[in-house]
This record gives C-alpha cells, structure tokens and sequence, in this order.
C-alpha cells in the first residue's frame, strides 16, 4: 500500500478546488500503484514461477525416466569400451568389417584405413550420444 502525503485543505469559497485536490490525490495513489506493478513485471521469471509439490505419480514417473536414460547410458558406455579395445595394424590386413543390411545384402571389406575411418567415427557418434544422455539426466 502507498501512503497518501498530499494535504488536502477546504477550500473557503467552494467546491472547485476541494475535488481539484481529491483528483490530485487520486491521480498520485493510481501512478504509485502503477508504478508498484511495474515494479513486479520486472522481476525476473525464475521469481515469477510457481513451484508446485511433485505427486507420487509425477515422482514415480520421473525416477523410472531416469532409470531408462541411466541405462541407455551405461549400454553406450559399454559399446564405447568393446569399440575402444578393438585393434588395427596400420599395414596388414588382420581385420574385417562387415555390414549386414535388413534385405539380407552383406558388404565386406579389410581395407585397414577405411576401417580405421569408421571406427573414429563411431567413437565421435558414441561420445556426443553420451554427452546428450548425460545431460538429459536431471533431477
């Protein structure tokens, strides 16, 4: 609430200027007000927000999400690992890579730097997957 400052004296020869300093305290009180919710609308959104309590439900729900990104996580971790330990001889051609498609088409290849040139993109694929399930991960 303001606090009214504004005097108001009667007037002596009429009306007139009594409603003149009833407008005037009138027209203070509205613009302090004003400036009381303009005070308010800049206030940041983060103080704006309402936080609300969790249900069971909603917490229930929340756990079994980060559950399913905890082990998605962990299954990148491991299939990052299996592709870390494995080898290639920068001359020889010990290994082979085979894809495999859904109409039953294979490819295969032991072209050592094309090799080495999947497996380093498999491994930059797997880090930003588990920098994005990582970061999905809150609480």
């Amino acid at each position: 609430m303001t606090k009214i400052n504004t005097v108001v004296t009667k007037p002596t020869n009429g009306t007139a200027a009594a409603d003149k300093a009833v407008a005037q305290v009138v027209k203070e009180t509205l613009k302090a007000n004003t400036e009381t919710v303009n005070e308010s609308k800049a206030l940041p959104e983060k103080t704006k927000e309402i936080v609300r309590d969790m249900t069971m439900v909603d917490k229930i729900n929340k756990i079994e999400n980060l559950m399913l990104m905890i082990e998605k996580r962990n299954k990148l971790i491991q299939t990052r690992s299996e592709l870390d330990r494995f080898k290639t001889s920068s001359s020889d051609f010990n290994c082979t890579l085979r894809l495999n498609d859904s109409e039953g088409n294979t490819f295969s290849t032991s072209f050592t730097p094309g090799i080495k040139k999947v497996l380093d993109f498999l491994r930059t694929a797997f880090d930003t997957s588990i920098v994005e399930v990582e970061s999905g991960i809150e609480f």
